[in-house]
């Protein structure tokens, strides 16, 4: 078994069903697991900033809520991931665009 969690697999199920790879590998990189993010969904998401047509903001939302989650080990991997995407990510559309519209909540 994985390690991952009924609600993670619901969870990446949903954002699949909806068409959201981006929001699925957030799902993914911030799992209930106590283990870092994996790599694999890391590089995903970084790769995802290189590109024009990935929904950022879609991005910065899901991370946002999962960055509010009750379990400690989603947040504390919410925050790994954000940080990961701000040092690696595309500085165009990372820094700015990821996180500018929730500055203010």
């Amino acid at each position: 078994m994985s390690g991952q969690t009924l609600t993670d697999r619901i969870a990446a199920a949903q954002y699949s069903l909806t068409g959201s790879e981006v929001s699925r590998a957030v799902c993914k990189a911030t799992t209930h697991e106590q283990t870092a993010p994996k790599k694999k969904h890391l590089e995903y998401l970084i790769q995802a900033t290189q590109e024009t047509n990935v929904n950022v903001p879609q991005m910065a939302d899901t991370l946002m809520e999962r960055a509010g989650n009750a379990s400690w080990v989603v947040v504390f991997k919410a925050l790994i991931t954000t940080q990961h995407l701000m040092v690696h990510g595309n500085e165009n559309q990372t820094c700015i665009k990821l996180f500018g519209g929730h500055l203010g909540s």
